[in-house]
């Protein structure tokens, strides 16, 4: 829009994807700031000590109108006090730009005019009005976080406030701190990716609060743009044959005297074994009480999880070993499911599990890595993507996205099928009585120049300290299989157990080496 500013032009204003501003023709200086949320603020923007310094007059709205502005916007240019009862704050919106001028201020504006508020850039407030980010910290804890925010995770917000917010930021007007100091802070910790990026997500609830919820101020929030390290996704699903071998582990354990080295508590081994069937995590299963069971409709009814309240479908399995657990403890009906000694909520089971994986050959399979396994196990049976996130709880879709390449694997099995029965029924079929079963393709085992091409590829995909596997047997397994549509079961003995052949055709079919090794065995 050009030309001066009324109230009919700001009215036609339309909120962009980000803020935006328009420069009154008729006096230069007087501003009105386009927020995406559609809202519209009145400013003066000029120059102070040679610093692009923007004054606040307000919002627009039916008391604030155009012309009032105008005439507060003159006042501030001039030199003079705002009408008595308006405030006028300084808006420390960006500094000047490449190519990007200033709106000049009046000739006769004295340099040292009045101005209230800060200069873009000044030093904390120290007039103690709630406006520093110490001041505004202690007020995120006492009316944001016991409202939304979990007890667990309120103590860890506490904690990265106390330890890096506050020694960073403390002293300083909340309007000064820009993203290029948010951004510093977030590089400052960026040996600990994982920290650094939970520091900048508490500052940038703690300035959504600031900007949108207690509507102190019209600025950007300092973290917004800024690239997140991200973590490290850890995925690491059981086979399985490990599977088989902690439930021997758990066997074995409960069969130890207690007090004897190698006894795991019954109660213990239970908690895991309901990690492993429902997928939940560690804390909706020890927080589990028996009031929650729903055993006419098979489900959860779990009052408070991460993602909310919700209800969790549970199979027959699970309801047999909760039975178990009944029987093994008296039929209780109140408390929890799973506990200590003392009926308080079981602890240690981090510690109890990693005593489990190393008896079972498993070091790195952590805890959490059994609700990855759940839904391995789940996309692998040919359960949708979509239907595995509701099952894990997942409030987002894209956190169920870290599954797709397995669900991919069902997804190219599927789609196989479909075009081969599409094909078998378009083709010209002989009559019954001259059709004849196909013959299978007698099976070559590799040769030793086709096992040269593609032997240092798969030995570099032998894990450190594992067991010696015959990798040229199992690569002629894996072929064998595929060439006769058989299932893994019916593998001859001579390539190899049917579980190894499995879980090495997984792994690289997972990682893209089983392609490499066809690519190479056809040349």
């Amino acid at each position: 829009m050009k030309g001066t500013l009324t109230n009919a032009g700001v009215r036609k204003l339309r909120p962009k994807g980000r803020t935006y501003e328009v420069t009154c023709s008729r006096l230069p200086g007087f501003v009105v700031r386009v927020l995406p949320s559609g809202r519209k603020v009145f400013l003066v923007r000029h120059m102070v000590d040679g610093r692009d310094t923007r004054v606040r007059i307000g919002p627009w709205s039916e008391v604030l109108t155009a012309d009032e502005a105008r005439q507060q916007a003159l006042a501030i240019l001039n030199g003079t006090a705002p009408p008595k009862g308006e405030s006028a704050p300084v808006i420390r919106g960006p500094g000047r730009r490449a190519g990007r001028k200033s709106a000049p201020a009046p000739r006769d504006a004295p340099k040292d005019s009045p101005r209230t508020g800060e200069r873009l850039g000044s030093e904390p407030s120290q007039s103690g009005d709630g406006t520093t980010i110490r001041e505004l910290c202690e007020r995120y804890e006492r009316e944001f976080m016991p409202a939304y925010l979990k007890k667990s995770t309120a103590t860890n917000y506490r904690r990265l406030i106390r330890d890096h917010i506050i020694p960073t930021f403390g002293d300083r007007h909340f309007e000064s701190v820009r993203r290029r100091d948010a951004k510093a802070l977030h590089t400052r910790l960026s040996d600990r990716p994982g920290l650094a990026d939970y520091v900048l997500c508490v500052l940038g609830s703690l300035y959504t609060r600031i900007i949108d919820d207690w509507e102190l101020s019209e600025m950007r929030n300092p973290t917004a743009g800024i690239r997140r390290f991200g973590s490290r996704k850890v995925e690491r699903f059981l086979t399985p044959e490990e599977r088989r071998r902690v439930h021997e582990v758990f066997e074995s354990a409960l069969n130890i005297p207690r007090g004897r080295p190698g006894h795991v508590e019954p109660f213990s081994v239970w908690a895991i074994k309901l990690l492993m069937l429902t997928g939940l995590r560690r804390d909706e299963i020890l927080t589990l009480t028996w009031p929650m069971v729903d055993w006419q409709h098979a489900c959860f009814n779990l009052p408070d999880t991460k993602t909310g309240q919700r209800s969790v479908l549970v199979s027959d399995e699970v309801l047999a070993l909760l039975r178990e657990i009944q029987e093994g403890t008296g039929h209780p009906s109140q408390g929890l499911v799973v506990r200590g000694r003392r009926g308080t909520k079981l602890t240690a089971l981090n510690l109890t599990w990693a005593r489990i994986r190393d008896e079972a050959g498993i070091p790195d399979v952590r805890l959490h890595d059994l609700r990855h396994s759940f839904a391995s196990d789940a996309l692998m049976a040919g359960v949708p993507l979509a239907i595995v996130g509701e099952m894990l709880g997942h409030k987002q879709p894209n956190t169920t996205k870290r599954y797709a390449h397995l669900a991919n694997n069902v997804v190219r099995a599927a789609l196989v099928t479909a075009t081969a029965r599409i094909v078998s029924a378009t083709e010209d079929r002989p009559s019954e009585s001259k059709r004849k079963a196909p013959k299978k393709p007698d099976f070559r085992r590799l040769s030793d120049r086709q096992w040269a091409q593609i032997g240092p590829l798969v030995d570099a995909t032998r894990p450190r300290g594992g067991s010696p596997v015959d990798l040229r047997g199992v690569v002629d397994g894996i072929r064998w299989k595929i060439q006769r549509d058989a299932r893994w079961r019916d593998l001859p003995e001579h390539f190899g157990t049917p579980t190894t052949c499995w879980r090495w055709h997984k792994r690289w079919s997972e990682s893209g080496v089983w392609r490499q090794v066809l690519e190479k065995i056809d040349r």
